[in-house]
């Protein structure tokens, strides 16, 4: 329970808060504006994440599968299972700092923030491994330099992965900088479903409806017209 108590608060939480620092591509102000009502949550989205995450759960089951060969839970096996859960999740936090290049084109130093939250969680990892007193806290035992290389090798999987989405499958996994699919001109005929105005043009307006949280009327200040 501790481990997973720090894999949730502490190694995901610095790295995700430095990805909002990351410096932005010029590329993002050439790009079509989205419409309010496009879906976040997108196609490439969640094929991103689903991938990811099976890969990663692939990769820290076969390691405790590995570990459990003498048939019974040892702090070992916890410890390196816990390991490369760890690795894959900082791995995988260095490939989310760019939609389309892979891991080897992007800077070390462009964003000292995510370097400083990265190294931060090594240091913190490292000390849950090594120091005797956490050691009793997270039920943890050290582990040995070929065990550490071992796992970097392993973890290093989610790089590859990213590499391979990027390079080959770009239109299914990047949403990118593309236009959004819905920037178009919709002349399609107005529906008739309750909530549109139809303007001059052939263009449509949503209705302001009556907000049931605040019960105040709204108003759209840019066609003045007022909510029904």
């Amino acid at each position: 329970a501790m481990q997973i108590l720090w894999i949730n608060i502490i190694m995901d939480g610095p790295p995700a808060q430095s990805l909002g620092v990351e410096p932005v591509d010029d590329r993002i102000l050439q790009a079509k504006p989205r419409k309010a009502d496009d879906p976040i949550v997108t196609r490439a989205l969640l094929l991103r994440a689903m991938t990811s995450a099976a890969l990663i759960v692939f990769l820290t089951l076969k390691v405790f599968a590995n570990e459990l060969d003498d048939g019974r839970v040892s702090r070992r096996d916890t410890t390196m299972t816990f390991m490369t859960f760890v690795n894959c999740d900082l791995f995988n936090a260095y490939v989310c700092r760019s939609a389309e290049k892979c891991f080897y084109e992007m800077s070390l130093t462009s964003n000292p923030a995510f370097l400083w939250s990265v190294g931060g969680s090594i240091l913190g990892q490292l000390s849950v491994i090594y120091f005797p007193p956490l050691q009793e806290v997270f039920q943890t035992e050290p582990l040995s330099f070929q065990d550490l290389s071992y796992i970097i090798l392993l973890s290093s999987g989610v790089l590859w992965l990213d590499t391979l989405r990027k390079k080959f499958f770009d239109q299914l996994f990047n949403d990118g900088f593309h236009p959004s699919p819905l920037s178009k001109k919709d002349n399609t005929p107005l529906p008739k479903a309750r909530g549109w105005l139809a303007l001059p043009g052939g263009q449509r307006l949503r209705r302001n409806n009556l907000s049931w949280l605040n019960f105040r009327r709204e108003t759209n200040k840019k066609n003045s017209v007022m909510a029904l």
